[in-house]
């Protein structure tokens, strides 16, 4: 079923992304690691591009997290079963959330070792 408009796919997406919140317990850990480091950010004045990063880094883990919840939902919905094909699928979904997530630790570190070291 399609959405009549634009508006009425903003509130399915805010409804699916409210979903995903509430449910999946790594959202609360992905803020509460966002926070953390917007603090440590603040904390050293890091250059102010270090704040486009985590903006960055933070929705595109939101994003591949939402990812894989609903591949999760769909398959678990699909099949019950636990196969080596399911199994493949979920663990790759769950690999990029994994990747932004490296990306997202790594940008952070880097800023904050540049304004500790005070090289911008």
């Amino acid at each position: 079923m399609k959405n009549k408009t634009f508006l009425d796919s903003v509130k399915c997406a805010i409804k699916g992304l409210w979903y995903a919140v509430k449910t999946e317990k790594n959202f609360m850990y992905y803020s509460f690691i966002f926070s953390l480091f917007l603090i440590l950010n603040f904390i050293f004045k890091t250059y102010y591009l270090s704040y486009v990063t985590i903006i960055l880094f933070t929705t595109g883990v939101y994003s591949a997290e939402c990812l894989n919840t609903s591949i999760e939902h769909f398959i678990d919905m699909k099949d019950k079963e636990i196969k080596e094909e399911i199994r493949i699928i979920k663990d790759v979904a769950a690999g990029a959330v994994l990747v932004w997530g490296i990306g997202f630790f790594a940008s952070e570190f880097f800023w904050i070792i540049i304004a500790i070291l005070g090289v911008l």
